[in-house]
């Protein structure tokens, strides 16, 4: 009889011990736990605005809409609703009423934050002509500004849309190409033209802010393009200039977080 209720305690109480243990490590576990908490549904993503970050979980993307971001993005940085915009992968979302999954957003995704008129609030002052000075010497490069977009044609040729959609994007970014070379060269390690002297971590820091609201802006004004039904080679030409920018402020980007992990 003891050896019985001595079998059916042990056979009760490790499994027990077990499940208790493997809950333990699966909660402490950095991996198991994003593991349950990806099944679940949930996602992390990056919001970029300014030199601010906002790492934020969406519990799940499918059902949740643009708007219910962009409230908790207006709670955490102050501003109206109405005067934010979203960017991704080049692209600004428009519609607030279509779901994050529908915008191709997933777990890891990196959004850009900025102003209804193109600008980023938080960086407005970097801005400012005390930080026009060239940090990185390209001769005025990232120094300037973009200049108010040309007017759209009024055509009906589609060649001739094209043609300005292409003269347009030479004129955002040909002028920011040699800061940008000048800037991943002082920040990047992996760039094989490094400088003997180097500006200052604030410096650098003020010149990656300047250069990204200037290829966010360009992004914008490419955005802004009207392109008639119809007319795919106009859409695939700013497509290819969005691509261009875009690719351009991956680069900013990259190189100034390989600064950034080594620290001031």
């Amino acid at each position: 009889m003891i050896e019985e209720l001595t079998g059916t305690l042990s056979t009760t109480v490790i499994p027990t011990f077990l499940l208790v243990k493997s809950l333990t490590l699966s909660f402490f576990n950095p991996f198991r736990r994003a593991q349950a908490e990806n099944a679940s549904g949930q996602i992390n993503i990056q919001v970029k605005w300014g030199r601010e970050r906002f790492n934020i979980p969406i519990p799940n993307p499918s059902i949740t809409p643009l708007s219910t971001l962009l409230q908790t993005l207006s709670t955490q940085t102050s501003l109206p609703v109405n005067s934010l915009k979203l960017i991704y992968k080049g692209a600004v979302l428009k519609d607030p009423l279509l779901t994050l999954s529908s915008y191709g957003i997933t777990d890891g995704s990196i959004l850009v934050l900025i102003g209804k008129d193109g600008d980023i609030p938080s960086a407005a002052q970097t801005s400012s002509s005390s930080s026009s000075s060239n940090a990185t010497g390209g001769g005025g490069g990232a120094g300037g500004q973009i200049k108010k977009k040309p007017k759209q044609p009024d055509t009906q040729t589609e060649s001739v849309l094209v043609d300005w959609i292409r003269t347009l994007v030479s004129s955002m970014i040909d002028p920011f190409i040699p800061s940008i070379a000048t800037f991943v060269s002082y920040t990047s390690p992996k760039a094989t033209n490094r400088p003997a002297h180097i500006p200052p971590f604030e410096t650098l820091q003020k010149e990656h802010a300047k250069l990204s609201e200037m290829l966010l802006k360009a992004l914008l004004e490419l955005d802004g393009v009207q392109i008639p039904s119809g007319w795919s080679d106009a859409r695939q030409e700013r497509k290819n200039g969005v691509k261009r920018i875009q690719g351009e402020l991956n680069k900013v980007d990259e190189a100034w977080g390989e600064r950034k992990r080594i620290g001031a």
